[in-house]
């Protein structure tokens, strides 16, 4: 028997002659139960022991990280049109359709990548998501400082003719700039992140040999980063947050003992 919960328990390391650590039980469970845990980044199956457990005691058990399931098998989790997998309103869809841009923070954050796209240490790529936001919202800002007038229509002799006020040059520059580069960051970063998580799956491009990421975050880059979510984090055991570095719940802190 075994079940999954919404956070994976984590695991702090006991001294001994083997490698073993020490779980906290997720809930009361009855011996034989199994469940997973997270121990040092990897993820290992527990299994009760036959006194059974109550939900908070702490159990010193083996160490045997468990053999990746997804990453290798050259296959998606789902296809890029299944964004209503775990539901409409799964924080993951939500993000990906309000803010694509701080989700790709989020799976940056999963493959240890900086905001700019690139492999990173940990000191690095433990901020990523924390950029990402600072580009947002210099974005936001700025966009609302030079942004142009919106078209007022007003009909004159039985034609619509703009009557709005005309923004300087400079400011229509400077505001086309902003969105250019914005959007060219955006798609440049997730066409890398879209080929890393390709490599660490061993995914083959299906289509549009060569420029399959590009496609993807250029056509549909809502759709594009919702699938990478899905791809490097099980949902099913860990549940989605908005506003975590990760999109992921946070795990129970590690006790040392």
């Amino acid at each position: 028997m075994s079940s999954k919960y919404g956070a994976v328990p984590s695991a702090s390391a006991v001294v001994t002659g083997d490698i073993m650590v020490e779980v906290e039980a997720p809930a009361t469970l009855s011996a034989g139960y199994k469940f997973d845990a997270m121990y040092d980044g990897q993820t290992f199956s527990v299994t009760v022991p036959p006194e059974g457990v109550t939900k908070g005691q702490r159990i010193a058990v083996p160490f045997r990280p468990l053999m990746p399931t997804a990453e290798g098998t050259g296959e998606w989790k789902d296809g890029l049109c299944g964004c209503c997998k775990f539901g409409c309103c799964h924080a993951h869809l939500c993000c990906a359709w309000c803010c694509p841009v701080a989700l790709m923070g989020q799976v940056l954050t999963r493959m240890k990548m900086s905001w700019l796209g690139n492999a990173a240490v940990e000191t690095e790529y433990r901020s990523t998501f924390r950029k990402t936001l600072y580009v947002i919202i210099v974005y936001f800002v700025l966009g609302l400082i030079f942004a142009t007038p919106s078209p007022e229509l007003t009909k004159i002799n039985g034609a619509y003719v703009d009557v709005s006020p005309t923004a300087p040059t400079w400011q229509i520059i400077v505001n086309n700039v902003l969105n250019l580069s914005f959007g060219l960051y955006t798609l440049i970063v997730l066409t890398k992140l879209r080929a890393a998580v390709r490599e660490r799956y061993s995914i083959q491009e299906e289509c549009c040999a060569g420029c399959e990421d590009c496609c993807c975050a250029f056509w549909c880059g809502c759709c594009t980063v919702a699938q990478l979510a899905r791809q490097t984090a099980d949902y099913d055991v860990q549940r989605a947050k908005c506003c975590t570095d990760t999109g992921l719940e946070p795990l129970p802190p590690v006790l040392t003992v």
